[in-house]
């Protein structure tokens, strides 16, 4: 019972969490003319500002972010490499909109396809990289759609791998927020590459379409979109002081309006909200008791520094409460989730981490067992 309890309390925080009340604050929250917006705290995923989180929007040229996602991915894993070329296809070259105009038939880097999908938004860049990943874009756009699935982004499907208009192609702007976090926090080196200002291929040189990596000092990334249908959309990244924070809007009516926005939201965010360690990786916070193990007690922390969002100038106390599993069995593996621990504020959970085996125990010997077996009779169920 106590396990189901424990499960139902951090699925219902999974609901939660990334969850926006309007009325939350003392102050006000940014009204925006768009479609939907939200504002993230890339390092805890806490959502906030938001307006429409969940509303099914065409993502444009945002798309590309998770076909970038995946690019990275087969880089890391090296099933491709950027040195790699890749012959241009008919499909590839013809792509309308967007392009940074490769030659069908001739040969590419993915490095320069990367770049022209990243400053220049290419749709031809992006057909070339599906292409050579996967054999053709239907089957990528496959695997972008498992990608969605496994982060867990509910209200996004995808039909092609440039953001081209389709009914059936569409996110949010929590899913694009989460997804945005992924790529900075999954692929940190290759994310450095959306501050390039400018990209020249084939003597064409075109400027970032992000203009806030102009304007805005704190800004370093990430991808702008934008179709008749759409309108300006923008998913955009900064970091002052240790607090990095996400934008994401959808529907703005001018390109102008889409940046200005997106300043709003980082000053808002900036000026009420900071980013503070509770936990460090591998600290030990609890000591409890391991039974058929070959020691006594099991160390207890996280694999990961763990960040909270809090509001400035807020002396309210933060308060962990523990929830491990009812009982813990050897043999644990090192990492092996042994519960969650609830950060409690104002008598309210605002954030919930799992909690991790710091050490590997195997199974004891047969003293240790017989020990534990008998200790067992004297514990309450």
């Amino acid at each position: 019972m106590k396990k189901n309890i424990i499960l139902l309390i951090f699925i219902l925080f999974l609901f939660n969490k990334f969850a926006y009340a309007e009325n939350q604050y003392s102050f006000a929250v940014p009204s925006l003319e768009v479609s939907s917006y939200a504002l993230m705290d890339v390092k805890t995923g806490s959502i906030i500002a938001g307006k429409n989180l969940d509303k099914k929007v065409e993502p444009a040229s945002l798309t590309k972010i998770a076909t970038l996602y995946l690019v990275f991915k087969s880089l890391k894993s090296k099933y491709i490499s950027e040195d790699d070329y890749t012959t241009v296809s008919k499909k590839a070259w013809k792509m309308i909109g967007s392009r940074m105009f490769i030659e069908v038939g001739k040969k590419v880097q993915i490095k320069d396809l990367i770049q022209g999908v990243i400053v220049q938004s290419g749709n031809d860049a992006s057909v070339a990289l599906a292409e050579h990943i996967a054999g053709g874009e239907e089957f990528f756009v496959t695997m972008l759609n498992k990608l969605a699935k496994d982060m867990g982004l509910s209200n996004t499907n995808f039909t092609n791998v440039t953001g081209m208009p389709n009914k059936d192609h569409y996110t949010t702007a929590r899913d694009l927020a989460i997804l945005s976090q992924n790529l900075i926090n999954d692929f940190p080196q290759q994310y450095k590459r959306f501050s390039q200002d400018t990209f020249t291929y084939n003597n064409i040189r075109q400027p970032n379409r992000n203009r806030l990596l102009k304007t805005y000092d704190y800004a370093d990334g990430i991808k702008t979109g934008h179709t008749s249908s759409a309108g300006y959309c923008l998913s955009a990244s900064a970091e002052k002081d240790g607090t990095r924070l996400v934008s994401v809007i959808f529907g703005a009516n001018s390109s102008k309006l889409r940046f200005k926005y997106t300043k709003t939201l980082f000053k808002y965010g900036f000026r009420n909200f900071i980013t503070e360690v509770y936990f460090k990786k591998n600290k030990i916070i609890a000591k409890e008791r391991i039974w058929n193990g070959e020691e006594k007690y099991i160390d207890i922390g996280f694999n990961k520094d763990i960040f909270i969002t809090t509001l400035k100038h807020d002396d309210s106390k933060i308060t962990p409460k523990l929830n491990l599993l009812a009982k813990i069995e050897a043999p644990i593996r090192l990492n092996q989730v042994l519960g969650t621990i609830d950060f409690i504020k104002n008598d309210k959970v605002i954030s919930t981490e799992k909690i991790y085996a710091l050490k590997r125990i195997e199974e004891g010997n047969l003293y240790r067992k017989t020990y534990d077996f008998i200790a067992n009779f004297f514990i309450e169920e």
